[in-house]
């Protein structure tokens, strides 16, 4: 099942928003499946590896408790 109701792992962390993906762009990371936007020349996944992943699905996490809560 992949994080973050299958919407962009990067766009979630980094703008508590809703992206679609490229299913084809993605990341197991301790067992989780994390998705990423990668189209018109921005592939997410790379801005994810290049920065704090940690810190980065910290905030995923954060962000998307609030926005669940939302919906």
């Amino acid at each position: 099942m992949p994080q973050y109701g299958g919407y962009c792992a990067y766009a979630i962390a980094e703008k508590a928003k809703k992206v679609s993906i490229d299913a084809e762009t993605f990341e197991i990371r301790d067992g989780k499946l994390y998705l990423f936007y990668n189209s018109w020349g921005t592939n997410t996944l790379k801005l994810w590896k290049k920065e704090d992943v940690k810190g980065l699905q910290q905030k995923a996490d954060q962000n998307w408790r609030l926005i669940s809560e939302k919906d």
